[in-house]
């Protein structure tokens, strides 16, 4: 880079559109690592081993754990104040989004959720939970649904141009919402009134919808756009 030619820097409403940009080479590896324990995790409730074997993946694991020791916490208020002062880097970016705890694609334990569509008139997207994520037989925990919701709801906000924070999460189970199946959830902004934003979403199963949810988000009063 010149001296004359500066970083893009990014604000609050540019996060989506910026995390789609070219992905640092560490966060390539991250991601590759993430898909990885999110395989191993489904797989090794479905196998059937003997003793043996078990211990020696104990061991390959707890070795690797060994390595990676006992970093300290990833700090992100730095680049959050960045973002809210609109200079972001592309890596404070990644830094913030890439371990979101759904749809993170370098966080091992995040459900993942692919955007299909986003506009200001609402979001769609589509997952598949395995069996890490059951509750009931073949069905997918009603905790780990609301989990889900939350991250749609906020997606619809952040596609709408507005920035808050959960509020209430309601959530109505209307039918079962199976494992092993491609869902599809989405959200739109229903209301807002003064810093309140009404926001509706759902899962589907098919054509069938499965769960509704309803939260309300408030906007920080620099926020409201």
């Amino acid at each position: 880079m010149s001296t004359t030619e500066q970083e893009k820097t990014f604000g609050p409403f540019e996060l989506t559109a910026a995390h789609k940009g070219e992905v640092p080479s560490d966060f390539i590896a991250r991601r590759r690592i993430a898909a990885a324990m999110q395989q191993l995790s489904e797989r090794l409730i479905r196998a059937e081993a003997d003793q043996s074997a078990l211990e020696d993946w104990a061991g390959v694991l707890e070795s690797l754990v060994e390595q990676v020791g006992t970093p300290e916490r990833r700090d992100t208020r730095d680049a959050n104040r960045r973002m809210f002062s609109g200079k972001a880097t592309s890596r404070d970016i990644f830094d913030m989004m890439d371990f979101d705890p759904v749809g993170g694609l370098s966080n091992p334990i995040a459900p993942q959720l692919v955007w299909r569509n986003e506009s200001q008139d609402g979001v769609e997207g589509e997952i598949c939970l395995g069996l890490h994520y059951q509750g009931p037989p073949g069905r997918v925990h009603g905790g780990v649904i609301a989990w889900i919701l939350d991250a749609v709801l906020s997606r619809a906000m952040h596609a709408a141009f507005k920035i808050g924070v959960t509020g209430t999460l309601n959530i109505r189970y209307m039918a079962a919402t199976p494992i092993e199946t491609p869902l599809r959830c989405t959200a739109r902004i229903r209301e807002i009134d003064g810093r309140k934003m009404f926001i509706e979403g759902a899962i589907f199963d098919g054509d069938t919808q499965t769960v509704a949810a309803e939260g309300v988000f408030f906007q920080p009063r620099f926020g409201k756009k």
